[in-house]
């Protein structure tokens, strides 16, 4: 399809850097777009960020927070900088040589190429936003990453997901396909925001969870454990979310020892009768010894319950009312030494 500006649009033009289009349309979101736009046609060199938030219909945290990207990636930079490098007595003079031998690479860069390895534990301090780019450029996989990911959240993401992302790929060490699974997982459990999704892809990265197949695996046992407790918490008409003991000794109850609810649900009312609450560590014990004896029937365990009840009674030597009463009214006698 072949298109052209309509003509009276061309008596007001304000000018776009090629490299927007060459190096940013890609990797830079739509806020990122609309607030550049904004600035090279009103801004005029100074940034308002109210103005800019009326005018785009975003928020002035997210107007703020996408002007940061342009300066990181070096598009736009401070104006007393561009005094500085504009001026012709600023420019040191350099023979012809100089000029044409090829400029040294960052810091950053080189420390990239000669690192063999990235640390076991992430470190402290995150990439700044050209590390992003400058690996978005380099590594196909971890292109994907940053394309996938804002569709597998349903959102734009911000900056400071992209250099997370990067963090998690290069530094954790994590595959861009494990990432993307640890966000499907977050998505599903209805936790969006990326600080979440760190924590939980570290805590991967810490079990070693660094393939598709660990990552299915483990999966798995999360639904597993997550199933487990549902069945649990309705049986038992629990309101609270689980720790993770309790997550697992439901698991352990359902899904390992095969235990039938009518057990469950005896026990639980034994618990609550003997400590008035829900205590897993003492429900535990109680469905650890019926499975260990082969107990399937609640009738089974009904009975064990109620002779344990009977061998204590019996192994009482006194009367629990007289020694109450007996503590009420005795008297300590003290002798002189």
């Amino acid at each position: 399809m072949n298109y052209t500006l309509r003509p009276e649009l061309l008596g007001d033009i304000f000018a776009v850097p090629a490299a927007v289009v060459d190096e940013h349309i890609r990797l830079a979101g739509s806020a990122q777009l609309k607030v550049l736009l904004w600035a090279l046609r009103a801004g005029k060199g100074s940034f308002d960020v109210e103005r800019c938030a009326a005018a785009i219909g975003l928020s002035a945290s997210d107007c703020a927070d996408a002007m940061q990207y342009w300066f990181q990636t070096g598009v736009l930079i401070p104006r007393e900088k561009a005094s500085a490098v504009s001026s012709p007595a600023a420019e040191p003079q350099t023979a012809p040589a100089e000029k044409n031998a090829p400029r040294e690479a960052p810091a950053s860069a080189r420390q990239q190429e000669t690192s063999p390895h990235p640390a076991a534990r992430p470190r402290p301090v995150k990439p700044q936003m050209k590390e992003v780019i400058a690996r978005q450029k380099s590594s196909p996989d971890f292109a994907y990453l940053l394309d996938t990911a804002s569709a597998r959240l349903g959102k734009a993401i911000t900056n400071g997901d992209m250099e997370t992302l990067l963090y998690l790929y290069d530094t954790a060490g994590l595959p861009a396909e494990v990432i993307l699974m640890v966000i499907e997982y977050a998505v599903g459990a209805g936790k969006y925001h990326m600080r979440y999704i760190e924590k939980v892809a570290l805590d991967w990265a810490d079990r070693g969870i660094d393939t598709i197949d660990k990552a299915e695996q483990h999966l798995c046992r999360l639904e597993r454990r997550r199933q487990a407790w549902d069945t649990f918490s309705t049986l038992c008409g629990i309101k609270q979310s689980p720790t993770l003991a309790q997550a697992d000794a439901a698991e352990t109850w359902i899904c390992d020892w095969n235990l039938p609810e009518p057990l469950l649900r005896l026990a639980f009312n034994y618990c609550v009768e003997k400590t008035g609450k829900f205590n897993c560590s003492y429900m535990n014990k109680v469905l650890e010894r019926w499975h260990l004896d082969g107990i399937t029937e609640e009738a089974q365990a009904a009975e064990t319950l109620g002779s344990r009840k009977a061998r204590k009674k019996k192994e009482t030597s006194f009367d629990l009312d007289e020694y109450e009463d007996t503590m009420r009214t005795y008297t300590p006698v003290y002798k002189k030494e």
